[in-house]
């Protein structure tokens, strides 16, 4: 009995499925806005600048692809980021009007969770080289905690007071659709390279924004199942969600250096 070859057996792209963890280095920028509808509050906070968040962060994530047939792919990516810090205000700063004096403690907590999925279909599948559209939901739940204790001025107070229990939390979920091109190309057997760009703007119910994702990756593979990738990737985000009291936006942006393994079958 004589043993194929790799390449004879299964096009070099025609993986049934694949499993990436990796951990990444990102920088942030983001911006938290409360407005009443009533126009009565309309300040922005920046939460890197106001809050001191450091604007440098790692987090890791778990992403996988399913085929499901030999144009259709299924694929999820999940991360989580946490980010916290506790400063001595230099500045007034001003939330859900109300102003925390300069030289306050202040405690401030910030989680992300994302879930991105996507369905991606083939335009075109070659042994080393396939390019797909992409149709999904990238999902962020983000949470703000703030805590100080200082000299507070509440909204419609004249003077501000001594408060040591001073708490406000900030919820934001945005489903936002996604559309887009992904290509991959295999430069070598054990080396290949990706790039994809996504990009939507809809209002759905009482959520309203625009999301613009894109990426660039490399692996190289050690064998027909295991190998290690770095990846380039960015995201800007802009979401409103409004409520009968209030509406709040969230602009957030981020650049990551990702390294991951990954497992192909």
């Amino acid at each position: 009995m004589s043993i194929l070859p790799l390449s004879s057996v299964q096009a070099a792209l025609d993986e049934l499925y694949r499993i990436s963890v990796g951990a990444s280095v990102s920088r942030f920028d983001s911006k938290l806005t409360i407005n009443s509808r009533g126009g009565a509050i309309d300040q922005s906070i920046d939460l890197e600048d106001s809050l001191g968040l450091d604007s440098n962060t790692d987090f890791n994530w778990i992403s996988g692809w399913y085929r499901v047939g030999d144009n259709h792919r299924l694929s999820m990516t999940y991360s989580t980021i946490r980010r916290s810090t506790f400063i001595s205000n230099s500045a007034d700063v001003v939330i859900d009007n109300t102003t925390i004096k300069a030289g306050a403690a202040i405690s401030s907590a910030v989680k992300n969770n994302i879930f991105d999925f996507s369905y991606i279909y083939s335009l075109y599948n070659k042994p080393q080289f396939e390019l797909g559209l992409s149709a999904g939901i990238y999902w962020l739940k983000n949470n703000v905690q703030v805590s100080a204790a200082g000299n507070i001025q509440a909204a419609g107070d004249k003077n501000a007071e001594f408060k040591s229990d001073y708490f406000v939390e900030q919820t934001l979920q945005a489903p936002m659709p996604l559309f887009g091109l992904t290509a991959t190309y295999e430069l070598t057997q054990s080396w290949r390279t990706n790039a994809f760009v996504r990009y939507f703007a809809l209002q759905v119910g009482k959520v309203e924004g625009s999301v613009l994702s894109t990426g660039l990756n490399t692996e190289y593979y050690f064998n027909k199942n295991w190998g290690i990738g770095a990846a380039l990737s960015s995201i800007s985000l802009n979401v409103e969600s409004t409520n009968i009291v209030s509406s709040n936006k969230f602009k957030w942006s981020h650049t990551d250096a990702s390294l991951y393994a990954v497992y192909k079958y």
